[in-house]
This record gives C-alpha cells, sequence and structure tokens, in this order.
C-alpha cells in the first residue's frame, strides 16, 4: 500500500493536501483495514517534517513514481516466482521429509532441499555434510600439536539457511534448546553456540534424508536416551 501512496502522491505537499476524509477512501481502496490506525497515519503526514525545495520535489516527483512502480512489479515478481516454487516443492519426491522438520517452514524447508539435492551419494557421511555447509570446525595438525579453527573454506549461503533454521527450532524443539543452553556458556558468541546446535541438526537432516524418511521428534528422543549421548 505505500508503493500506491507514493505513486498517487509522490511529494510531501500533496500527501499533506489530502483530508482525513479523502486519506480513508485511499485506504479503503487500498484495503488496509486497520482502521484505528487511520487518524495516527493522517496526523504523521502533518508531524514536523524537513523543509523541502518545492521546485526539487517536483523535479524528484517522476523519479520517486518510476521508482515506486519498479519495486512494485518486483514484489509481485517474487510473489509469483515463490508461490511456483512451492508448487514444484510440494511436487518433490523428498517433500515429507523437509516439511516434517520443525520450523523450516516455506522459505527454509525448499532452501535446504536446494542444498542437499538429490544425489544421495553426494553426501557419503554427516561429517562430508557438515564440512560443506561450514558448520563443524576445521582441525589442523602439525607435529604433536593440532589446531581447532572456524571453517571459512565451505558453502556460507548454507551456513545461513541452517543456522537460521537452528535459532527457529529452539522455541519448538527440547533437545534442541537443551543442547544449546548446554553449550552456551563454553562459547565466545551466541552465534557460535547456534552454528554447534546447527551442526547437530544437520547429522539428524543427513540420516533421515539418506533413509528417506520424515523426522520424528519423538523417535529421535527415544533414540537419543537409549545411546545415553547429549546432544
Amino acid at each position: 500500500m505505500g508503493l500506491a501512496f507514493l505513486q498517487t502522491y509522490p511529494t510531501l505537499s500533496q500527501a499533506q493536501a489530502l483530508s482525513f476524509e479523502q486519506l480513508k477512501v485511499f485506504l479503503r481502496e487500498h484495503h488496509h483495514t486497520q482502521v484505528r490506525s487511520w487518524p495516527t497515519i493522517y496526523a504523521g503526514l502533518h508531524s514536523d517534517h524537513p523543509a523541502s525545495n518545492p521546485e526539487l520535489d517536483a523535479a524528484y516527483a517522476p523519479l520517486a513514481v518510476a521508482q515506486a512502480r519498479i519495486l512494485e512489479t518486483l514484489i509481485r515478481t517474487r510473489q509469483a516466482c515463490l508461490a511456483r516454487l512451492d508448487k514444484l516443492f510440494r511436487l518433490h519426491p523428498d517433500h515429507a521429509i523437509y516439511d516434517s522438520l520443525p520450523k523450516a517452514g516455506t522459505l527454509l524447508a525448499p532452501a535446504l532441499l536446494a542444498k542437499l539435492g538429490d544425489d544421495r551419494a553426494r553426501y557419503p557421511t554427516p561429517a562430508v555434510l557438515q564440512a560443506v555447509a561450514g558448520t563443524c570446525p576445521l582441525t589442523k595438525r602439525s607435529g604433536k600439536h593440532s589446531y581447532v579453527l572456524f571453517r571459512k573454506a565451505c558453502d556460507r549461503d548454507f551456513r545461513h539457511i541452517v543456522q537460521q533454521w537452528a535459532r527457529l527450532t529452539l522455541d519448538v524443539s527440547p533437545w534442541a534448546a537443551t543442547y544449546y543452553h548446554t553449550v552456551r556458556p563454553h562459547c565466545q558468541t551466541d552465534n557460535d553456540a547456534v552454528r554447534r546446535l546447527a551442526n547437530r541438526w544437520l547429522e539428524i537432516l543427513w540420516r533421515v534424508w539418506v533413509d528417506r524418511k520424515p523426522y520424528d521428534e519423538a523417535f529421535h528422543l527415544k533414540q537419543h536416551m537409549l545411546r545415553h549421548q547429549i546432544y
């Protein structure tokens, strides 16, 4: 709606010339349903603003309108693209796997699918997957000494995706929250703790991906108790 308003009233003087009734008509036509906020919107138009040169306003108004139209087109195109991708995602044979991942949602689930792909031989072990995503550290050895370093050579986009996902799971996955709160005091930054959690999630994702079975939190917790391991 903001872009539509800018296209209709590209200068502050034009926007301030609106009466409250005219503004209400515009908001109704553009399906703005928060009626209680309308007086606040109108007051905002008439609050103190930096003074501008009317001639400059008139000169830049066509450019503002053109840019708003471009942005509006980009937003519509992006929405259409995401809708098509969502349909393709739902038709994919592995859809049930990624759809079962807690908090992966409509954006991160397809992103994870795109990163793992269909070829199971590409990631023969979870360690390979974790190294590509950059969630596991890099260990270097020289003689009797070894050094643990942050892994820089990786798919950074993949790491960003899986860390976003890991952070969201803290609200819905008991084991993930427990693991995070266990390791956080030993990490210098919150990002490091989330990365470690993401590393655990990738191990689980690799397992369900290889087995071609949806993730089951209850089953995972049961297996965790049987192995007596702390995730």
